[in-house]
């Protein structure tokens, strides 16, 4: 655990309280900037092709993003909203940590980062988007041919997903408030366009679940996987069946892949 960390590791974080490291605490580590060579994130992809089976490139790829984000997200956006810390996130300072079966599993961090008080959530999470997601997202969609709208909604359904986790705690509505900010809007200041922008919708669905996401992750494709339970095919499924029952039903269009 990084010292400087241990006031965020409890309740739903417990769990990520190892999954970024400083030099020398896990054996295994590479630059993360090798995982960009093309021969490399290969060799990954056919790693987990091997324990998960299946020949569809773009659902190993995006397995390996949902595992690669929630093993970097979940600490770096807490303790950046709630502590006001900055972690080193640009990817030339990472090192990166692969499990057995060729998934991420820890990051190293090359120190513990520093104080922020930064309030604008653009210019604070600006390294993480673009010098570093950005990046790994071009070389996942380049090797797999998976849409990185794939990759970038994996990515922002988790930063969303950790807003309504603070939320609920109630204990850090003004860390909330700066991080929805940044989901609501459809560009980034300068006019680029913000890949975190509107992840998911609210909306009933079958079993009472009330959020989706707009781009499936396409996992369904690895043999015995099914559908997330937020998957938008879920929710299309659910209106196809309503309209049966109530013929000349219009209904919004499910963001494409």
């Amino acid at each position: 655990m990084i010292p400087a960390l241990a006031p965020i590791f409890h309740g739903p974080l417990e769990p990520y309280a190892d999954t970024l490291v400083l030099p020398g605490d896990k054996p295994g580590a590479f630059p993360l900037s090798e995982l960009l060579d093309p021969a490399r994130l290969d060799a990954a992809l056919d790693h987990v092709a091997a324990h998960f089976g299946g020949g569809d490139r773009r659902a190993l790829a995006s397995l390996f993003s949902i595992h690669y984000v929630h093993i970097l997200m979940p600490v770096v956006v807490v303790a950046n909203l709630v502590l006001g810390h900055h972690l080193p996130v640009a990817l030339d300072d990472l090192a990166l940590v692969l499990d057995e079966e060729g998934l991420p599993d820890h990051f190293v961090l090359p120190h513990d980062g520093h104080a922020d008080g930064e309030a604008d959530p653009f210019v604070r999470f600006r390294p993480l988007v673009f010098e570093h997601l950005e990046l790994v997202f071009a070389a996942l969609a380049a090797r797999s041919g998976l849409s990185t709208k794939v990759l970038w909604t994996n990515a922002a359904n988790l930063f969303e997903a950790i807003l309504r986790e603070l939320e609920g705690t109630g204990q850090a509505p003004a860390a909330v408030a700066a991080g929805d900010l940044l989901v609501a809007a459809p560009r980034w200041p300068g006019g680029a366009r913000n890949p975190f922008h509107a992840p998911v919708r609210y909306e009933p669905g079958p079993g009472g679940e009330g959020r989706w996401r707009r781009v499936c992750c396409v996992r369904y494709l690895l043999p015995e996987r099914g559908y997330c339970s937020n998957c938008p095919h879920v929710l299309a499924g659910k209106k196809r069946d309503d309209a049966k029952v109530a013929p000349g039903a219009t209904f919004a269009r499910l963001g494409s892949r």
